[in-house]
């Protein structure tokens, strides 16, 4: 589904990642996990076009993206839920779903939505700006839910919610999962990472570290504890 080959990505002249790779399959769940500042957000930016590589490549089902704008590319069924969410305050839930659905040829019918999220259901009306946090999390991934897409990219999806949020979200997001959906996720609470992931990569500094699955990785805790900053009891609880 996914191929990232020796990415190198710069903000201005500030090389940021070197020599990234990573593959995923389809119908896979990858967590990509690391500290603060180890590239992991930049990652997905470059894969969506949000930042353009200045060497290496990315395929995306078969075709190459590197090169593709980042509005071409979410056409071509990859979308970003982006960490600062980003949908339009002024517009009510619906309106930013329905917007949303407009350039995709196939979308998910809005009422499919509303079956996956009960809750946007009930707030249909409400403006974005009026919503809590959990809410506006909810509607940024319905939001690239409704565009069908082949791929998703999670950035942050759980980062300042509350506990009982984060459970509800990371309940939907296993049954996202077994679903079909492609997804790639970042996020810092790991253990929420791990119990959806297959695989998992992790990044520091912008080099990749580590590549192996979730029990791999808790058999190393010197990785978790050098790479993540948490040991392996942390990780469960």
């Amino acid at each position: 589904m996914l191929e990232v080959d020796r990415i190198n990505s710069f903000y201005g002249d500030s090389h940021v990642l070197f020599d990234v790779s990573m593959k995923v399959r389809a119908h896979e769940v990858v967590a990509l996990l690391g500290r603060n500042g180890a590239g992991k957000t930049t990652t997905l930016k470059t894969i969506a076009g949000v930042i353009r590589p200045r060497s290496g490549t990315i395929h995306f089902a078969g075709e190459p993206i590197h090169r593709l704008a980042s509005h071409a590319i979410a056409r071509l069924g990859l979308q970003l839920v982006p960490e600062e969410r980003r949908i339009f305050a002024t517009l009510t839930a619906e309106e930013n779903l329905r917007l949303a659905a407009l350039t995709v040829p196939d979308p998910w019918p809005v009422e499919r939505i509303f079956d996956t999220f009960p809750r946007l259901a009930e707030r249909r009306r409400a403006r974005g700006g009026h919503l809590s946090g959990g809410e506006q999390q909810m509607l940024a991934i319905a939001r690239a839910l409704i565009r069908s897409p082949k791929l998703i990219l999670l950035d942050e999806p759980f980062e300042g919610l509350a506990p009982v949020i984060v459970e509800d979200l990371l309940s939907l997001c296993q049954r996202l999962a077994e679903a079909g959906p492609t997804i790639v996720i970042v996020e810092q609470n790991v253990r929420a990472a791990l119990s959806l992931a297959q695989r998992v990569y992790i990044l520091n500094n912008g080099h990749n570290v580590f590549e192996g699955t979730p029990r791999s990785l808790h058999d190393n805790p010197e990785v978790m504890s050098r790479y993540i900053g948490v040991g392996a009891e942390e990780e469960a609880i």
